[in-house]
């Protein structure tokens, strides 16, 4: 069965100021307990090898769900809501994975290197969806 991990972590910057953030993982195993076990050594194997996880001081699980056939409607399987506007941040799809099968797509409004442009203000990406 295919699990979905969402995580949080706590970090620090190369100024010692405090970071916070997520990422989710996804693997296929039988029980929720083995996807636990399996992240687990992943996420601790990420720690030592990946660059993104070089600040990384405490890791959280949100959640662990188990998708038992793959559903034909779309399912949310995260949200989340934060006080005040967006933060500045940074978000990666797919930041370590070398699975030729395994994919991220985005719209060019909507997926933008993280960088600051000419004026050194933050971009913000068009919106797909506007309800305003």
């Amino acid at each position: 069965m295919l699990h979905i991990g969402h995580f949080s972590f706590d970090g620090k910057d190369s100024d010692q100021n405090d970071r916070h953030g997520y990422f989710t993982c996804i693997i296929d195993v039988d029980q929720p307990e083995d996807a636990v076990a399996r992240f687990a050594a992943y996420i601790l194997e990420m720690k030592k090898k990946d660059s993104n996880f070089e600040n990384i001081v405490k890791v959280y699980i949100e959640d662990i769900i188990k998708i038992g056939t793959i559903p034909e409607d779309p399912v949310m399987t995260r949200l989340q809501s934060s006080e005040g506007a967006f933060p500045k941040s940074i978000s990666y799809s797919l930041p370590s994975s070398s699975k030729d099968d395994i994919e991220a797509y985005g719209t060019p409004s909507n997926v933008r290197k993280h960088e600051n442009d000419e004026s050194g203000q933050y971009l913000y990406s068009n919106p797909f969806i506007s309800f305003e």
